[in-house]
């Protein structure tokens, strides 16, 4: 199936330009993915790993039904944390993309992250941005505090590779502490129960086999499809 693409300059609050993307099949969508991207991807048009994994997966997103919106994230340095102004301009991209294509919103509306991706829905899902959505699906987020979400949520599913390790080391006073390391078995159930909305929430956590942070083959036995896998989720499947 052929993607039509449409891609748009814009301004972020703070000045800087950007671009946003919109992928749709022929006819009329039967439902609008916002897609945020991990910290490894900037550009709409990279060429990593995750780069092709988020370009496989539009495709089948489009293929499915469903417009996808996407929009260039500002660039970082991998070996470092990312700071609070990263995630705001994060966050504020991923609002102005939903605004800018309001009028053409097509129901239900999925919001689907990766990792930094995740974090920056998160913060827009605090400030009841959007007012309202049928899916929410964050790949490889983990939740360290308890979030208020604003925002009316059908369904919120939380996906991690099941080599997905997250390691956590003592401050100085802890200097004889050896490092922790959790898995998504123990990390993804915390997660899950700080997640708190306006009314009752239900949040679902899976583990797909033989992947890693963002869903790529690790180790050498057998592995999940993730495209497949977060199709389904999204509700969008062939």
């Amino acid at each position: 199936m052929n993607v039509h693409r449409r891609t748009l300059w814009r301004k972020d609050p703070g000045g800087t330009p950007y671009r946003t993307r919109r992928s749709f099949p022929a006819g009329p969508a039967s439902a609008t993915v916002l897609l945020a991207g991990p910290g490894t991807v900037s550009a709409l048009d990279g060429e990593g790993r995750d780069d092709l994994l988020l370009g496989e997966l539009t495709r089948h997103l489009v293929a499915g039904g469903a417009q996808v919106l996407s929009c260039d994230m500002p660039a970082r340095d991998p070996n470092a944390p990312s700071t609070e102004a990263d995630q705001d301009v994060r966050a504020a991209r991923l609002a102005q993309l939903l605004a800018a294509h309001g009028h053409m919103t097509a129901r239900p509306l999925v919001l689907l992250g990766f990792s930094l991706g995740g974090q920056a829905l998160l913060r827009l899902l605090r400030s009841g941005r959007p007012q309202h959505a049928e899916r929410v699906v964050l790949v490889g987020t983990v939740v360290e505090e308890d979030v208020f979400l604003s925002s009316r949520i059908a369904s919120l599913d939380l996906v991690y590779g099941s080599f997905d390790l997250v390691g956590y080391v003592g401050d100085s006073d802890d200097a004889g502490v050896p490092p922790a390391v959790f898995g998504p078995d123990m990390y993804g159930p915390w997660s899950a129960g700080r997640l708190v909305g306006r009314s009752s929430l239900a949040v679902r956590v899976h583990l797909l086999e033989g992947l890693g942070h963002t869903l790529h083959p690790c180790g050498s036995g057998p592995s999940r499809d993730p495209v497949a896998a977060l199709t389904s989720l999204t509700g969008t499947v062939l």
